[in-house]
Protein backbone atom coordinates (compact mmCIF):
# COMPACT_ATOMS: atom_id res chain seq x y z
CA UNK A 1 0.00 0.00 0.00
CA UNK A 2 1.26 3.48 -0.83
CA UNK A 3 0.22 7.07 -0.28
CA UNK A 4 -2.11 8.35 -2.93
CA UNK A 5 -2.97 11.27 -5.12
CA UNK A 6 -6.01 11.44 -7.38
CA UNK A 7 -3.59 11.84 -10.29
CA UNK A 8 -2.64 8.17 -9.66
CA UNK A 9 -6.13 6.93 -10.55
CA UNK A 10 -8.44 6.75 -13.51
CA UNK A 11 -10.69 9.79 -13.43
CA UNK A 12 -14.42 8.98 -13.20
CA UNK A 13 -14.88 9.77 -16.89
CA UNK A 14 -12.04 7.38 -17.76
CA UNK A 15 -13.64 4.44 -15.94
CA UNK A 16 -15.69 1.94 -17.91
CA UNK A 17 -17.43 2.65 -20.23
CA UNK A 18 -15.09 5.65 -20.61
CA UNK A 19 -17.32 7.60 -22.96
CA UNK A 20 -18.03 4.73 -25.34
CA UNK A 21 -21.12 5.93 -27.28
CA UNK A 22 -22.55 2.39 -27.35
CA UNK A 23 -23.36 2.82 -23.65
CA UNK A 24 -25.64 5.15 -21.73
CA UNK A 25 -24.67 6.18 -18.19
CA UNK A 26 -27.12 7.64 -15.70
CA UNK A 27 -27.16 8.48 -12.00
CA UNK A 28 -30.70 7.98 -10.67
CA UNK A 29 -31.44 8.94 -7.07
CA UNK A 30 -33.31 6.23 -5.20
CA UNK A 31 -36.11 6.57 -2.66
CA UNK A 32 -33.53 6.22 0.09
CA UNK A 33 -31.73 9.30 -1.23
CA UNK A 34 -28.76 7.25 -2.42
CA UNK A 35 -27.51 7.99 -5.94
CA UNK A 36 -26.26 5.07 -8.03
CA UNK A 37 -24.44 4.82 -11.33
CA UNK A 38 -26.16 2.75 -14.00
CA UNK A 39 -24.43 1.65 -17.22
CA UNK A 40 -26.64 0.28 -19.96
CA UNK A 41 -26.47 -0.91 -23.53
CA UNK A 42 -29.19 -1.91 -25.97
CA UNK A 43 -32.68 -0.82 -26.94
CA UNK A 44 -34.46 0.78 -23.97
CA UNK A 45 -37.70 -0.87 -25.06
CA UNK A 46 -36.17 -4.35 -25.07
CA UNK A 47 -36.60 -6.90 -22.26
CA UNK A 48 -34.32 -5.80 -19.40
CA UNK A 49 -31.43 -7.74 -17.91
CA UNK A 50 -30.16 -6.25 -14.64
CA UNK A 51 -26.63 -7.21 -13.62
CA UNK A 52 -25.42 -7.12 -9.99
CA UNK A 53 -21.71 -7.27 -9.18
CA UNK A 54 -20.00 -8.51 -6.03
CA UNK A 55 -17.86 -7.14 -3.21
CA UNK A 56 -15.17 -4.68 -4.30
CA UNK A 57 -16.29 -4.67 -7.94
CA UNK A 58 -18.37 -2.45 -10.22
CA UNK A 59 -20.26 -2.55 -13.50
CA UNK A 60 -16.85 -3.07 -15.14
CA UNK A 61 -16.99 -6.80 -14.39
CA UNK A 62 -19.82 -7.22 -16.92
CA UNK A 63 -18.12 -5.34 -19.77
CA UNK A 64 -17.64 -8.53 -21.85
CA UNK A 65 -21.25 -9.65 -21.34
CA UNK A 66 -23.26 -6.50 -22.00
CA UNK A 67 -22.48 -6.27 -25.76
CA UNK A 68 -23.58 -9.87 -26.37
CA UNK A 69 -26.81 -9.41 -24.38
CA UNK A 70 -27.64 -6.18 -26.22
CA UNK A 71 -26.82 -7.70 -29.60
CA UNK A 72 -29.26 -10.52 -28.86
CA UNK A 73 -32.10 -8.03 -28.50
CA UNK A 74 -32.10 -7.29 -24.78
CA UNK A 75 -31.48 -4.19 -22.67
CA UNK A 76 -28.36 -4.86 -20.60
CA UNK A 77 -28.04 -2.78 -17.42
CA UNK A 78 -25.31 -2.97 -14.81
CA UNK A 79 -25.24 -0.73 -11.76
CA UNK A 80 -22.65 -0.01 -9.10
CA UNK A 81 -23.99 -1.24 -5.76
CA UNK A 82 -24.05 1.40 -3.05
CA UNK A 83 -20.57 1.63 -1.57
CA UNK A 84 -18.93 0.76 -4.88
CA UNK A 85 -17.77 2.24 -8.16
CA UNK A 86 -19.23 5.69 -8.73
CA UNK A 87 -22.36 5.18 -6.63
CA UNK A 88 -22.83 6.86 -3.25
CA UNK A 89 -20.97 5.23 -0.39
CA UNK A 90 -22.88 5.40 2.90
CA UNK A 91 -20.74 4.53 5.91
CA UNK A 92 -23.29 3.00 8.29
CA UNK A 93 -23.03 -0.76 8.82
CA UNK A 94 -26.82 -1.02 8.60
CA UNK A 95 -26.63 -0.13 4.90
CA UNK A 96 -24.88 -3.42 4.09
CA UNK A 97 -27.02 -6.11 5.68
CA UNK A 98 -28.64 -8.67 3.39
CA UNK A 99 -32.04 -7.07 4.05
CA UNK A 100 -30.81 -3.56 3.26
CA UNK A 101 -29.21 -4.71 0.02
CA UNK A 102 -32.39 -6.53 -1.05
CA UNK A 103 -34.25 -3.25 -0.55
CA UNK A 104 -31.48 -1.48 -2.48
CA UNK A 105 -32.01 -3.73 -5.52
CA UNK A 106 -35.76 -3.13 -5.31
CA UNK A 107 -35.17 0.63 -5.29
CA UNK A 108 -32.94 0.38 -8.37
CA UNK A 109 -35.57 -1.62 -10.25
CA UNK A 110 -38.21 0.95 -9.26
CA UNK A 111 -36.05 3.95 -10.20
CA UNK A 112 -35.34 2.45 -13.62
CA UNK A 113 -38.99 1.40 -14.05
CA UNK A 114 -37.99 -2.11 -15.09
CA UNK A 115 -40.72 -4.67 -15.72
CA UNK A 116 -39.61 -8.01 -14.29
CA UNK A 117 -35.97 -7.97 -15.39
CA UNK A 118 -33.87 -11.08 -15.56
CA UNK A 119 -31.34 -10.77 -12.72
CA UNK A 120 -27.71 -11.68 -13.30
CA UNK A 121 -25.56 -11.73 -10.18
CA UNK A 122 -21.84 -12.40 -9.81
CA UNK A 123 -20.17 -13.43 -6.53
CA UNK A 124 -21.97 -11.63 -3.67
CA UNK A 125 -24.30 -10.30 -6.36
CA UNK A 126 -25.30 -13.91 -7.07
CA UNK A 127 -26.43 -14.67 -3.54
CA UNK A 128 -28.07 -11.24 -3.37
CA UNK A 129 -30.02 -11.95 -6.58
CA UNK A 130 -31.23 -15.22 -5.06
CA UNK A 131 -32.25 -13.49 -1.80
CA UNK A 132 -34.13 -10.84 -3.78
CA UNK A 133 -35.98 -13.44 -5.86
CA UNK A 134 -36.89 -15.47 -2.77
CA UNK A 135 -38.38 -12.40 -1.10
CA UNK A 136 -39.95 -10.88 -4.24
CA UNK A 137 -40.97 -13.86 -6.40
CA UNK A 138 -42.96 -11.78 -8.91
CA UNK A 139 -40.41 -9.05 -9.60
CA UNK A 140 -38.10 -10.89 -12.02
CA UNK A 141 -38.44 -13.35 -14.88
CA UNK A 142 -35.34 -15.45 -14.33
CA UNK A 143 -32.04 -15.73 -12.45
CA UNK A 144 -28.48 -16.23 -13.63
CA UNK A 145 -26.09 -16.89 -10.76
CA UNK A 146 -22.40 -16.56 -11.64
CA UNK A 147 -19.89 -17.84 -9.09
CA UNK A 148 -22.32 -16.99 -6.28
CA UNK A 149 -20.92 -16.72 -2.75
CA UNK A 150 -22.70 -15.81 0.44
CA UNK A 151 -24.80 -18.79 1.53
CA UNK A 152 -22.28 -21.18 3.04
CA UNK A 153 -19.47 -18.82 4.01
CA UNK A 154 -16.27 -17.64 2.37
CA UNK A 155 -12.87 -19.25 2.99
CA UNK A 156 -10.58 -17.10 5.18
CA UNK A 157 -13.41 -14.67 6.03
CA UNK A 158 -12.34 -14.61 9.68
CA UNK A 159 -8.85 -13.56 8.60
CA UNK A 160 -10.18 -10.87 6.23
CA UNK A 161 -12.21 -9.42 9.08
CA UNK A 162 -9.33 -9.61 11.55
CA UNK A 163 -7.13 -7.71 9.08
CA UNK A 164 -9.67 -4.88 8.73
CA UNK A 165 -10.50 -3.64 12.25
CA UNK A 166 -12.39 -0.37 12.48
CA UNK A 167 -9.48 1.48 14.10
CA UNK A 168 -7.48 1.06 10.87
CA UNK A 169 -10.05 2.91 8.77
CA UNK A 170 -8.28 6.29 8.92
CA UNK A 171 -5.16 4.61 7.50
CA UNK A 172 -7.11 2.62 4.90
CA UNK A 173 -8.75 5.81 3.64
CA UNK A 174 -5.38 7.45 2.96
CA UNK A 175 -3.52 4.64 1.24
CA UNK A 176 -3.63 3.29 -2.30
CA UNK A 177 -4.06 -0.50 -2.03
CA UNK A 178 -2.16 -1.40 -5.21
CA UNK A 179 -0.44 -4.52 -3.86
CA UNK A 180 -3.60 -5.82 -2.20
CA UNK A 181 -5.62 -5.45 -5.40
CA UNK A 182 -2.87 -7.09 -7.49
CA UNK A 183 -2.78 -10.11 -5.19
CA UNK A 184 -6.57 -10.32 -5.04
CA UNK A 185 -6.87 -10.23 -8.84
CA UNK A 186 -4.33 -13.03 -9.26
CA UNK A 187 -6.22 -15.19 -6.77
CA UNK A 188 -9.59 -14.92 -8.50
CA UNK A 189 -8.35 -16.21 -11.87
CA UNK A 190 -7.95 -19.86 -12.83
CA UNK A 191 -6.01 -21.23 -15.80
CA UNK A 192 -8.07 -19.61 -18.56
CA UNK A 193 -6.91 -16.01 -18.30
CA UNK A 194 -5.02 -13.42 -16.28
CA UNK A 195 -5.64 -9.83 -15.15
CA UNK A 196 -4.45 -6.93 -17.28
CA UNK A 197 -3.06 -3.52 -16.28
CA UNK A 198 -6.44 -2.04 -17.22
CA UNK A 199 -8.15 -4.42 -14.80
CA UNK A 200 -5.86 -3.24 -12.02
CA UNK A 201 -6.57 0.41 -12.84
CA UNK A 202 -10.35 -0.14 -12.90
CA UNK A 203 -10.46 -2.05 -9.62
CA UNK A 204 -8.22 0.50 -7.94
CA UNK A 205 -10.15 3.51 -9.20
CA UNK A 206 -12.92 3.60 -6.55
CA UNK A 207 -10.34 3.71 -3.76
CA UNK A 208 -9.52 7.30 -4.73
CA UNK A 209 -12.66 8.21 -2.77
CA UNK A 210 -11.95 8.12 0.99
CA UNK A 211 -15.42 6.78 1.83
CA UNK A 212 -14.86 3.68 -0.32
CA UNK A 213 -12.70 1.97 2.31
CA UNK A 214 -15.37 2.39 4.96
CA UNK A 215 -18.11 1.11 2.68
CA UNK A 216 -16.39 -2.08 1.54
CA UNK A 217 -15.22 -2.77 5.09
CA UNK A 218 -18.79 -2.38 6.35
CA UNK A 219 -20.04 -4.82 3.71
CA UNK A 220 -17.28 -7.31 4.53
CA UNK A 221 -18.17 -7.24 8.24
CA UNK A 222 -21.97 -6.84 8.08
CA UNK A 223 -23.25 -9.01 5.22
CA UNK A 224 -24.31 -12.49 6.38
CA UNK A 225 -22.01 -14.61 4.22
CA UNK A 226 -23.34 -17.94 5.57
CA UNK A 227 -27.09 -17.52 5.71
CA UNK A 228 -27.67 -21.21 5.01
CA UNK A 229 -26.20 -21.89 8.45
CA UNK A 230 -27.97 -19.10 10.33
CA UNK A 231 -31.47 -18.89 8.80
CA UNK A 232 -34.09 -20.91 6.99
CA UNK A 233 -33.87 -20.13 3.29
CA UNK A 234 -36.88 -19.72 1.01
CA UNK A 235 -37.33 -21.29 -2.40
CA UNK A 236 -37.25 -19.20 -5.57
CA UNK A 237 -39.49 -20.76 -8.21
CA UNK A 238 -38.36 -19.42 -11.56
CA UNK A 239 -36.09 -20.34 -14.50
CA UNK A 240 -32.43 -20.16 -13.55
CA UNK A 241 -28.91 -21.05 -14.55
CA UNK A 242 -25.83 -21.33 -12.38
CA UNK A 243 -22.26 -21.11 -13.68
CA UNK A 244 -18.95 -21.23 -11.83
CA UNK A 245 -15.31 -22.11 -12.43
CA UNK A 246 -13.98 -25.46 -11.28
CA UNK A 247 -10.87 -23.71 -9.89
CA UNK A 248 -12.84 -21.10 -7.94
CA UNK A 249 -11.36 -21.15 -4.42
CA UNK A 250 -14.17 -18.93 -3.10
CA UNK A 251 -16.84 -21.51 -3.95
CA UNK A 252 -17.58 -24.56 -1.76
CA UNK A 253 -16.18 -27.90 -2.91
CA UNK A 254 -19.64 -29.07 -3.96
CA UNK A 255 -20.01 -26.07 -6.26
CA UNK A 256 -23.58 -24.79 -6.49
CA UNK A 257 -25.36 -27.89 -5.16
CA UNK A 258 -26.88 -25.89 -2.32
CA UNK A 259 -29.00 -24.01 -4.89
CA UNK A 260 -30.63 -27.16 -6.33
CA UNK A 261 -33.33 -27.46 -3.63
CA UNK A 262 -33.63 -23.68 -3.31
CA UNK A 263 -34.23 -23.06 -7.03
CA UNK A 264 -35.86 -26.27 -8.35
CA UNK A 265 -34.95 -26.84 -11.97
CA UNK A 266 -31.85 -24.63 -11.96
CA UNK A 267 -29.43 -25.62 -14.70
CA UNK A 268 -25.86 -25.99 -13.45
CA UNK A 269 -22.91 -25.41 -15.80
CA UNK A 270 -19.44 -25.69 -14.29
CA UNK A 271 -16.71 -24.08 -16.40
CA UNK A 272 -13.55 -26.16 -16.49
CA UNK A 273 -10.30 -24.59 -15.26
CA UNK A 274 -11.84 -21.15 -14.69
CA UNK A 275 -11.56 -19.25 -11.43
CA UNK A 276 -13.96 -16.87 -9.70
CA UNK A 277 -14.24 -14.09 -12.30
CA UNK A 278 -15.80 -16.16 -15.08
CA UNK A 279 -17.32 -13.03 -16.66
CA UNK A 280 -13.76 -11.89 -17.39
CA UNK A 281 -11.92 -15.17 -17.80
CA UNK A 282 -14.43 -17.13 -19.91
CA UNK A 283 -16.94 -14.56 -21.25
CA UNK A 284 -17.91 -16.65 -24.30
CA UNK A 285 -19.08 -19.56 -22.15
CA UNK A 286 -20.87 -17.24 -19.74
CA UNK A 287 -22.57 -15.41 -22.61
CA UNK A 288 -23.67 -18.71 -24.13
CA UNK A 289 -25.35 -19.70 -20.88
CA UNK A 290 -26.96 -16.29 -20.39
CA UNK A 291 -28.36 -16.20 -23.93
CA UNK A 292 -29.66 -19.75 -23.62
CA UNK A 293 -31.56 -18.75 -20.48
CA UNK A 294 -32.85 -15.50 -21.95
CA UNK A 295 -33.94 -17.16 -25.16
CA UNK A 296 -35.78 -19.89 -23.31
CA UNK A 297 -37.53 -17.55 -20.89
CA UNK A 298 -38.70 -15.05 -23.48
CA UNK A 299 -39.71 -17.76 -25.95
CA UNK A 300 -41.90 -19.33 -23.26
CA UNK A 301 -43.28 -15.89 -22.38
CA UNK A 302 -44.28 -15.23 -25.99
CA UNK A 303 -45.88 -18.67 -26.27
CA UNK A 304 -47.86 -18.12 -23.07
CA UNK A 305 -49.01 -14.70 -24.26
CA UNK A 306 -50.09 -16.15 -27.62
CA UNK A 307 -52.02 -18.94 -25.89
CA UNK A 308 -53.75 -16.45 -23.59
CA UNK A 309 -54.63 -14.27 -26.58
CA UNK A 310 -56.14 -17.23 -28.43
CA UNK A 311 -58.25 -18.11 -25.42
CA UNK A 312 -59.58 -14.56 -25.20
CA UNK A 313 -60.26 -14.42 -28.94
CA UNK A 314 -61.85 -17.86 -29.00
Amino acid sequence: MTGRSRRDYLRPGEMFPAGDPAYHVSYPRLRSGIKVRVVERGDRGAPPVLMIHGWGCSAYIFRANMPAIAAAGFRALAFDLKGHGLSDKPQEDSEYTVESLIDHVAEVIDALELDRPTLVGHSLGGSLAYHFAARHPDRQRALALLSPVGLTGVPLMKIYRLLTPSFLLPVMRRLKPTTIVKVALRRVYGKRGSPTPRDLAEYLAPSQFPEYAGAVRALLHTYDWKMAKTRELRKALLPAIGMWGTLDHLMPKEGMRIYVPLIPGIELRPIRDAGHVITEETPEEVNSGLLDLLGRVHRDTRQNEATASQRVGG
